[in-house]
């Protein structure tokens, strides 16, 4: 994970590099570093634990992932790539369950993005945003 600014306004923005090699697990744990729904099994927001637990960014089902970030969740990019959305930029990147990301997948992932689906998308991003935890 690292900074990167990014246009005039000189934004700062989180952004996952994903060096050749490395894991899906290592990006499910970049992206609940920065989710403060997940807390270990003991409550506690713990740099290393054994267990996260956190939410869905669609449903608030729990999930669970190891610290080695294994998971049954997916990973939603909230603007979809297929939109222009980025695949490093962990504000566009959340843990959600299976369903919901196939669901919105099905419904709302285009190129064109309807209005219904910019509404989706706007919502998803303004929660990911009152998510983040530094």
């Amino acid at each position: 994970m690292g900074l990167k600014k990014k246009g005039k306004k000189e934004k700062v923005v989180a952004t996952y590099s994903r060096p050749k090699g490395s894991s899906r697990e290592q990006m499910v744990l970049d992206i609940v570093r920065t989710d403060n729904t997940f807390f270990d099994s003991m409550g506690e927001p713990h740099v290393y634990p054994q267990t996260w637990s956190g939410k869905c960014i669609h449903c608030n089902t729990r999930l669970t992932v190891t610290a080695t970030g294994q998971t049954e969740a997916t990973i939603e990019h909230i603007m979809p790539l297929i939109a222009g959305g980025s695949g490093t930029d962990l504000h566009n990147l959340a843990l959600a369950c299976k369903r919901c990301n196939n669901m919105k997948g099905i419904h709302h992932d285009s190129r064109n993005l309807d209005e219904r689906a910019q509404e989706v998308v706007g919502a998803l991003l303004t929660k990911r945003q009152e998510r983040w935890r530094e």
